[in-house]
């Protein structure tokens, strides 16, 4: 089967297999927290995914740039973390020096590697090696984060602009439920907006801040001047029922990030040739993990219920339509069929996918092969992005369905499911 894609269409393909693979395994996922970075790489891990997260990047010379880096186009965020322990004695003296070590030499750190991400293009991993293209500068969306360990919760930490661009200022603790949270970029974007122009005192975490955000419709008040949050928002926000239901509801969610997670694998061996670049997966995983929290809830639902149809033999491919219009094929192959037909046929089943559908400019097909013990399963990703589609295109989608049979008399999946899910 040749690939049926023209030039005017844009696609790329990657085949790969990977002995790790277990996909059949996906529901779990566990992220170890030790010291301070490593608990902070880890919540990032879990909220931005593995291939977007580096620590310790490098500057030229090998010099450290910060503690981690988070590059997901356009955004940029800049993390620096300090464990600097809050000594006894008189109480103004300790806070001033246990903020001069914990918060303002994160902003030192911050602006430093700022000024030196200005004139990079990729990043430096801490090993040296390169990674991920960083965004053009025009397009690039830089946040700031400071995260300071040890103030036991007696020191008032305080976001703001210290000179040379807005920082968030976070304990352990607040970052962690911050992160923990769904749209993380949107609500730091949403709070330096907010305290540009209006001044705000948060009692306690910064958790309480985010409880009103979420509490409002993930928004702040307009108008106003000034704005204190107590200390009881959060706590009293994590207790009600309908926050409790849409936290359990997300654990289906971690299923999709676990495939994302599968598919970047660094481990993995492509079946021939040098294999995908970073750059070429980034585009197609960029997309997958730029789902809502919501989305990738109803997504890492409709990937189990494929994984346990296909398993038994009831069926081989699935269609499943994001709330944003992203289309996903979902293949699955038998491990002796010859993966080099395993692009042409995703390629295929992504056209007619886009006919059935009837909208949408971006496909994404993932074909995943059964999982053999101890040598593991394949993989296929195939990205298009046909934002010109035609009648004519349609027309060559049609004749292709009938052609092969794909998805005769089968329905895709376009679900939709509530944040705060109703008590039964």
């Amino acid at each position: 089967m040749s690939s049926p894609v023209d030039g005017k269409h844009k696609k790329t393909a990657f085949t790969q297999s990977a002995a790790c693979h277990n996909f059949e395994g996906m529901a779990q996922q566990d992220l170890p927290i030790n010291s301070s970075e490593e608990f902070v790489l880890s919540v990032c891990r879990r909220t931005f995914l593995s291939l977007w997260c580096y620590n310790n990047p490098r500057a030229k010379l090998g010099k450290e740039l910060c503690d981690i880096l988070v590059v997901c186009e356009p955004q940029v965020i800049i993390i620096s973390v300090k464990n600097v322990r809050l000594r006894e004695g008189e109480p103004t003296v300790e806070h001033d020096r246990w903020e001069r070590k914990a918060i303002d030499d994160s902003v030192k750190q911050i602006y430093g590697a700022e000024r030196w991400l200005h004139s990079a293009t990729q990043v430096i991993r801490g090993d040296g090696s390169l990674g991920l293209n960083l965004p053009p500068l025009v397009q690039r969306k830089i946040q700031r984060i400071a995260v300071a360990f040890g103030g036991r919760g007696v020191v008032a930490v305080k976001s703001g602009d210290f000179g040379k661009g807005f920082v968030h200022v976070m304990s352990e603790h607040s970052f962690l439920e911050v992160l923990a949270e769904l749209d993380t970029i949107a609500y730091l974007g949403a709070k330096e907006a907010f305290t540009a122009r209006c001044s705000v005192v948060v009692e306690g975490s910064e958790s309480n801040l985010l409880g009103w955000y979420l509490y409002h419709n993930r928004s702040f008040p307009g108008g106003a001047d000034l704005m204190v949050v107590d200390n009881t928002v959060w706590q009293e926000i994590r207790e009600k029922p309908e926050f409790k239901r849409r936290k359990e509801a997300d654990r289906e969610s971690y299923v999709w990030d676990r495939l994302i997670e599968e598919l970047s694998d660094p481990k993995a061996k492509p079946v021939s040739g040098p294999g995908p670049t970073l750059a070429d997966l980034e585009l197609a995983l960029r997309t997958m993990a730029r789902e809502p929290r919501l989305a990738r809830r109803m997504l890492g639902r409709g990937l189990c219920e494929f994984i346990k149809q296909a398993k038994a033999g009831k069926l081989r491919s699935r269609i499943l339509v994001a709330p944003g219009g992203t289309i996903y094929v979902l293949v699955c192959f038998r491990a002796d069929t010859d993966p080099g037909f395993w692009e042409a046929e995703l390629a295929c089943r992504c056209l007619i996918a886009r006919h059935i559908v009837g909208h949408g400019d971006t496909i994404i097909a993932v074909g995943l092969s059964e999982f053999v013990p101890g040598i593991g399963s394949g993989s296929t990703l195939v990205y298009m992005h046909l934002p010109a589609w035609s009648a004519s295109d349609d027309e060559k989608a049609a004749v292709m369905k009938a052609e092969y049979g794909f998805f005769m008399g089968a329905d895709f999946q376009h679900r939709h499911d509530d944040e705060y899910p109703a008590s039964d």
